[in-house]
This record gives structure tokens, sequence and C-alpha cells, in this order.
């Protein structure tokens, strides 16, 4: 197995030692995904702009979608991450968990969007139309599904750079659905 290293804050571009400052002060600390994104000039001030885009879709709509996907795709540095940040969105471990499996049965608006964005994750949108259905019947738009399908791409770019670089995971372990997962 290949091993990547976090990159050399010296080494790192101005604009990316500037990240560095930002998240230092505001954070503490900088996230070790977007460390290891800066190991490109310009790939994490792309993906961060992207990030901080406006959107018809809430936080806690954001935090579903974060979820589902990182879950379809097997991602535990940011089932990790976005376990977190659910939780400073007002999710609890059960809803959680409910989210991970693509539903959330608390929450039938949120419910529809976790079937939708699971189906999409899995399938490539290959039978859909009942979730699209769902969605649309729980009052999601148009402009929602765009804005959605817009998340999930943001948060598969972010699946494979943790997956792929082997990013060490610097937030508490998510909890696994089966036992063989965190393995």
């Amino acid at each position: 197995m290949v091993q990547i290293e976090i990159p050399d804050r010296a080494a790192l571009s101005e604009a990316n030692r500037n990240y560095v400052e930002y998240f230092d002060e505001r954070l503490g600390h900088v996230p070790n995904l977007y460390l290891y994104m800066m190991h490109s000039a310009s790939a994490f001030d792309t993906f961060y702009t992207f990030h901080n885009r406006k959107t018809s879709l809430s936080l806690r709509e954001r935090e579903v979608i974060s979820l589902v996907v990182a879950e379809v795709n097997k991602s535990l540095y940011c089932l990790s991450a976005h376990t977190m940040i659910a939780k400073l969105n007002g999710f609890d471990e059960e809803q959680i968990i409910q989210l991970r499996q693509g539903k959330a049965d608390f929450d039938p608006k949120l419910d529809a969007l976790a079937g939708l964005v699971e189906r999409l994750a899995e399938k490539a949108n290959l039978g859909a139309t009942t979730e699209l259905a769902a969605f649309f019947e729980a009052g999601y738009t148009r402009e929602n599904l765009v804005d959605a399908l817009q998340a999930m791409g943001e948060n598969i770019i972010s699946n494979l750079t943790a997956k792929t670089l082997t990013v060490p995971i610097d937030f508490p372990l998510a909890q696994a659905l089966n036992e063989d997962e965190n393995k």
C-alpha cells in the first residue's frame, strides 16, 4: 500500500498557508482531509469555495446528504467528521444511524431526501422514479434537487480523497452499523 503523508506546511502554496492560518485561528487545528487536499496548490481552494457556495438546502439537509453519501461510499473519515457535525446540527445518535441507513423515520421530509440520496448514490439514478416522486411530494423543489446533486458531488470528492489518500481520522470515530465496518 502506498502511504501519502500530510504535506509539510512549509512547502504549501501561499494560498494554502493562508488557509492553515485561518483554520488554526478559528478551529485550533486544520482537519487532516483539508491538509491532504493541500498537496495541490489549487484543489483545496476550489473545494472550499464550492463547499461554501449558496444553496437552497439547510445545514441539516446538507448533513443528511453527507452522512448518506459517506455511508454508501464507506468513507470512515467522512462518516466520523459528519457524525460530529450532525450532532452539532441537532441530530442525536439514533437519528444519525437512521440517516446513514438512508431513512429518517423522525422527519418525513428528511426521509424523502435521505431515500433519494441513497438511491442516487448507490444506483446513479437507475430506477429512482419512486424516490424522486417522494422527494417532490415532501415539498422539495427542482432547485433543491439540483442543490442536493451538487452536495452529493462535493461529498463524493471528499470521500474519494479521504479513502484514496488514507487520511488519518482526526474526529471521534463513527459508530459502525455492523461489526465488520470499522475493521
